[in-house]
């Protein structure tokens, strides 16, 4: 992830965490504009591979079924466009979510689907007519910015339980591995078994961890029930 601007806020609050994900984004977007530097990614292939672990959160048996997805912090609408070229098995209905209007206004351009509903909206605030078979979330839970250790924590575990609030059937994220070799102050680091932990005593027992992909990072999955 690319190191955040001077409009980065250390505190507490979720409204100036959101706040301070929002402005450095939007820097990065006028920056690098609608490419993986403008998401804060490094390069395609790495992207892509994020999208690929996030779209792995719909089960084989439910790959040939008309399913609906939650994207947070979809940017430009990146997940779709790989699941349509990368997916074509998957029937998938996507709604997309971001906090920055120029990358939803970018996305609405590029993305011209009916299968595609787009809207400026933190989680937080979002307030949909029904739950979605799937909600995921790639990379707001990689970075921290200037916030606490602390803040972060609470701020993630937050996030976490609204996207399991809003899935009938699961949620994905990633977010940085504790095993590597050197930190950087703006990411977000946690062992994978603190987050596991969490997702299994609170949220559901129907857990699975995914450390094993070439990447200083893991993406967990939690389900309403069991899947295969």
């Amino acid at each position: 992830m690319t190191a955040p601007s001077s409009k980065s806020s250390s505190s507490k609050s979720p409204v100036a965490i959101t706040e301070a994900f929002r402005a450095h984004h939007l820097d990065l977007f006028e920056t690098h504009g609608a490419t993986p530097q403008g998401l804060g990614w490094r390069n395609q292939e790495t992207t892509d591979l994020r999208y690929e672990k996030m779209l792995a959160v719909i089960p084989a048996p439910l790959s040939k079924q008309s399913v609906t997805l939650l994207d947070v912090g979809c940017g430009f609408g990146g997940l779709y466009t790989y699941a349509k070229t990368h997916r074509p098995d998957l029937n998938l209905h996507y709604t997309g979510i971001d906090l920055c209007a120029p990358m939803i206004d970018h996305a609405r351009q590029l993305l011209a689907d009916d299968s595609v509903c787009l809207e400026v909206s933190s989680l937080f605030d979002y307030q949909p007519g029904e739950a979605f078979d799937f909600v995921v979330c790639n990379g707001i839970l990689t970075q921290k910015l200037t916030t606490t250790i602390p803040a972060m924590d609470a701020y993630a575990q937050a996030l976490v339980s609204r996207m399991f609030e809003l899935a009938r059937v699961g949620v994905a994220f990633n977010c940085m591995s504790s095993k590597v070799d050197y930190t950087e102050d703006h990411l977000y680091y946690r062992h994978p078994l603190d987050f596991l932990g969490f997702c299994f005593n609170t949220l559901s027992p129907d857990v699975r961890l995914d450390h094993s992909y070439p990447l200083y990072e893991y993406t967990i999955y939690v389900y309403h029930g069991k899947q295969g």
